[in-house]
């Protein structure tokens, strides 16, 4: 699962724009930058546009072509440190620098939340729950009962309690993990005014608008297809892409119960 997917067309190959993982935050619109395709091969690509959709692409990008080198047969390889994640870009980049300044990991309390994180300033308690698809957050006065906070402690509270907001990680405009770490700065900085840091953000439908447009069309004359979904998951060399939960779909519509 990438947040960033990179819309690429390989060089010398297709005309086609190709939807790959992305796990670097410094790549600009035109980079050309070399891709692990699904079946393992190199491949180098033009990016024609980045998005935050979370999708699940099976080809993602290594290194810029500007990182590369040329091997005993003058070929352009990666080198062997490439940063394939740079910024923040994944989850587990984002939780690090929460518990960095100071977050500390509550046990979930549902299997909804793969992580929560929790911090006092001087009169609130905020608490930061990260989802397979979201990021939520909550904000409660503080009281003495709820001190201390103890690391790994089960999270008590409910949901229904002070001020929350519930993000979405597709189709957001900015960068959702950046954007909470600057909330967590406001927090920590004792700021009064958070609400805009609680303006919901993102959607839960992660196609794109020519995948929902293209939808549209197949809807209103009678035809279905899941090709939107092969043309999303899949990196463009022809073979089965998958979807998710061991499902496996074929360029011609074909949906199967392959396993991982």
């Amino acid at each position: 699962m990438s947040y960033i997917i990179a819309f690429v067309r390989y060089t010398d190959f297709t005309d086609k724009e190709y939807p790959v993982q992305c796990f670097r935050t410094d790549l600009k619109l035109n980079d050309i930058v070399l891709v692990r395709r699904t079946d393992g091969q190199l491949r180098f690509g033009t990016v024609l546009k980045l998005e935050y959709l979370n999708w699940d692409c099976k080809g993602f990008i290594i290194c810029k072509k500007s990182e590369c080198s040329p091997d005993d047969q003058g070929n352009l390889r990666p080198p062997s440190n490439s940063a394939i994640i740079l910024g923040i870009s994944t989850p587990e980049v984002f939780t690090k620098k929460l518990i960095d300044s100071g977050w500390v990991l509550l046990r979930p309390h549902s299997a909804t939340y793969r992580k929560i994180l929790t911090k006092t300033n001087e009169s609130k308690i905020a608490y930061i729950f990260i989802r397979k698809n979201g990021i939520d957050i909550q904000i409660i006065p503080i009281s003495e009962e709820k001190l201390p906070i103890k690391p790994n402690s089960l999270y008590r509270e409910s949901l229904t309690q002070g001020q929350v907001v519930r993000h979405t990680l597709a189709h957001t405009t900015f960068n959702l993990y950046e954007g909470i770490l600057r909330f967590s700065d406001s927090f920590i900085n004792n700021e009064l005014n958070l609400d805009r840091y609680f303006i919901p953000q993102g959607e839960k439908d992660k196609r794109t608008d020519a995948l929902k447009k293209e939808a549209h069309l197949r809807k209103n004359s009678g035809e279905y297809s899941i090709s939107d979904l092969y043309e999303a998951c899949s990196d463009g060399n022809g073979g089965a892409a998958y979807l998710s939960d061991g499902i496996w779909i074929t360029s011609g519509g074909g949906v199967h119960d392959w396993g991982r």
